[in-house]
């Protein structure tokens, strides 16, 4: 997939939309915790949290750091969680937390579709062939701690499709298999739309950050 963006274009976006996506999630925290009774604290146990915090400070780092922004394995890695993260709400969260309020609109659509914009547009580096794979084990993580951890400390997992007393254990069983199998896809979907190309290797993108 080649990019016809001149490197100073592509140097702006790379401003930009990494901005964008450090005020989209800073504003979202801040309205969540100034509007809503239990504020944003409970919430850091959900994944969506996790990975748009996640996003915030990768995106910032790479404000900085050329060194931050040549990790094309890290980055990737965030965008498919955040990737994941909206998809998954955007299909089947959305009538279980409060619908599309703004801080709901900020985390599982502007954060995710600004993260793909710059993986497309602002590339630096190529993920290596394996890297997907090793994209699981956050994610794997997670499922240890939603379904072990909260359960003994006498909360439910934080997803209805991950508690075995909504959906029963072969129901989360599926559901597993069917997200392992979705974050593989995705991830391997990103490999292919950033692999390098002559027109990338011969006009990076100018370098606004310093290390």
């Amino acid at each position: 997939m080649t990019t016809f963006l001149p490197p100073t274009t592509r140097a702006a976006l790379h401003l930009v939309l990494r901005l964008a996506i450090v005020l989209a999630v800073a504003t979202a925290l801040v309205v969540v915790e100034l509007t809503s009774r239990s504020g944003v604290a409970w919430r850091l146990i959900t994944f969506t949290y996790q990975a748009n915090l996640l996003a915030a400070a990768y995106y910032a780092w790479t404000l900085f750091s050329r060194r931050a922004d040549d990790r094309a394995g890290l980055r990737g890695a965030v965008v498919l969680y955040v990737v994941v993260a909206g998809v998954v709400w955007n299909l089947l969260l959305t009538g279980r937390s409060m619908g599309y309020t703004p801080a709901n609109f900020l985390l599982h659509v502007v954060v995710p579709v600004l993260a793909v914009a710059d993986w497309v547009l602002v590339r630096r580096g190529a993920a290596r062939w394996w890297q997907p794979l090793a994209w699981l084990v956050y994610p794997a993580a997670y499922l240890g701690v939603a379904l072990v951890v909260l359960n003994r400390v006498g909360r439910r997992a934080p997803y209805y499709f991950l508690d075995p007393g909504s959906v029963g254990a072969a129901g989360v069983t599926v559901n597993v298999a069917v997200l392992a199998a979705g974050f593989v896809g995705l991830g391997y979907l990103l490999l292919a739309v950033a692999r390098p190309t002559p027109a990338n290797v011969l006009a990076p993108p100018t370098d606004l950050s310093s290390s």
